[in-house]
């Protein structure tokens, strides 16, 4: 069994930008949703990916990933997703050894900020970088169908989403790395 093991946060300033080692655009398709899983297409570096990710348990959820070819994904994307996709860009950032993906979304999303960091195991230790903000593992309110539902709602929800991560991430006062 493939399995993702992550921990998420929002990202509270610019601070990871000097450490990027690769950059690339990603746009994400929830095509369905089921028991706290979801199936999502993926277009990113000229190549389509279908992905299956299962309930979150903890940090842990199974996650699988199927190549897609670029005519199949854009009949599933047709047939099934029902709202828009998720465009951003990925930076990843190197961080004690583990390589954190952030996340800057693009379109309507501009300006919002998240990074995750793949662990190996749950209980793995973990420097929190200072652009660090808090921690919304688990949280929905950033979750992938609320960011695509608010989009689809119009700006006065894209709105909400964008002031609650000004709000969240001017509230955490983070200082260096913090181990947690």
């Amino acid at each position: 069994m493939s399995l993702e093991i992550e921990r998420k946060f929002l990202v509270a300033s610019d601070g990871w930008r000097p450490a990027v080692h690769s950059t690339v655009r990603i746009a994400d398709h929830l095509i369905a949703q089921f028991d706290g899983g979801k199936i999502r297409v993926r277009f990113c570096r000229q190549s389509s990916t279908l992905t299956i990710k299962g309930a979150r348990r903890g940090l842990v959820r199974s996650e699988y990933h199927i190549r897609l070819s670029d005519t199949d994904a854009e009949a599933m994307i047709g047939e099934f997703s029902d709202g828009p996709a998720l465009e951003k860009r990925r930076h990843e950032v190197d961080v004690h050894g583990l390589c954190w993906q952030v996340d800057e979304y693009e379109g309507p999303l501009r300006g919002l900020v998240t990074a995750d960091v793949e662990l190996p195991d749950a209980d793995f230790p973990v420097a929190i970088p200072d652009w660090a903000g808090p921690e919304i593992t688990g949280d929905v309110t950033f979750a992938s169908r609320r960011l695509a539902d608010a989009i689809a709602a119009g700006p006065v929800a894209v709105s909400g989403v964008l002031d609650t991560y000004r709000t969240m991430t001017h509230l955490q006062a983070s200082k260096g790395f913090r181990q947690v």
